[in-house]
């Protein structure tokens, strides 16, 4: 087994979170009309101990005002809605899963005219359709507020982490599609250019002092990155072991309240590469029963 994480450093043991009661009031007075996180007022901070010791999480926006009725379509994969997922269930937001069948009442190749790009996931606010994965990952990380940065560069600096942890959205059709001697070409691109990747990523990681990638607190940021890197991990599990603080990132991302549980609770992949799907085989832990 690769060696534990290293300790924490002090001051993210020793961190306490920031009251959040004055950004929250001025959050609250603009959020109806501001879209992307990058320009939501944060509604606190945490300090990793608080993130990794179940600290009391602030509000999300969904409990301070009129909480939308949420739906994530999308296959049954471990793919391009787990981030989003993570965000939801890291602020303690409501929602269902839902398969394209579900929530059409028909097979996919006969909804897929009906959607806005033909693609899934797919998130249902309130009955209107928000498609592409990075906007709903936006939108659900401004019902969030904990998790957005309010100082703009700081803000920048999440999506910065963000794209560059799309840069290794190949994985997901590697781990949820491809099987046989497309899986093993397909895998074996991917690990040529990763390493590289993967150096870029744990430096940006020790820059921070983290644990996570913007410092002691989570940020939305972190679960498009913990979820590619989980994926690629499926793929070679010691993928991540040369550098300590990716480990270090990862046990802190499953460590995080309403987070850790989620991870447990939901469908595994199984049989990659050769016929890849989750058990169970549904959507996510929340559909409709």
């Amino acid at each position: 087994p690769p060696p534990p994480p290293p300790p924490l450093p002090p001051a993210t043991q020793l961190g306490i979170h920031r009251s959040a009661n004055r950004s929250a009031q001025m959050l609250l007075k603009s959020v109806h009309r501001l879209a992307r996180p990058s320009l939501l007022v944060a509604a606190g901070t945490f300090a990793g101990e608080a993130a990794l010791r179940g600290f009391s999480q602030p509000a999300s926006v969904c409990e301070s005002a009129a909480a939308p009725q949420l739906t994530m379509i999308y296959f049954p994969v471990r793919a391009l809605a787990e981030p989003a997922r993570m965000i939801l269930e890291f602020g303690g937001v409501a929602y269902e899963d839902a398969s394209p069948q579900q929530a059409y009442g028909v097979p996919w190749k006969d909804a897929k005219d009906k959607t806005p790009f033909g693609q899934l996931p797919l998130l249902l606010v309130d009955g209107k359709e928000l498609a592409q994965a990075g906007a709903i990952i936006r939108y659900c990380a401004a019902l969030v507020p904990a998790l957005v940065p309010a100082e703009p560069l700081e803000a920048a600096r999440c999506d910065m982490i963000f794209e560059a942890a799309r840069e290794l959205d190949a994985v997901n059709p590697i781990v949820n599609v491809f099987r046989g001697e497309a899986f093993d070409a397909k895998k074996a691109a991917f690990f040529d250019s990763f390493p590289a990747k993967l150096a870029r990523l744990a430096r940006q990681l020790r820059e921070s002092e983290g644990p996570f990638s913007c410092g002691a607190a989570p940020r939305w940021c972190d679960f498009m990155l913990y979820h590619n890197l989980d994926n690629a991990r499926l793929l070679e599990p010691a993928a991540l072991d040369a550098y300590p603080e990716v480990r270090t990132f990862m046990a802190a991302v499953e460590a995080t309240p309403r987070v850790a549980e989620f991870l447990q609770a939901r469908p595994k992949p199984v049989d990659i590469g050769t016929k890849p799907m989750l058990e169970p085989n549904v959507p996510g832990i929340r559909v409709k029963k």
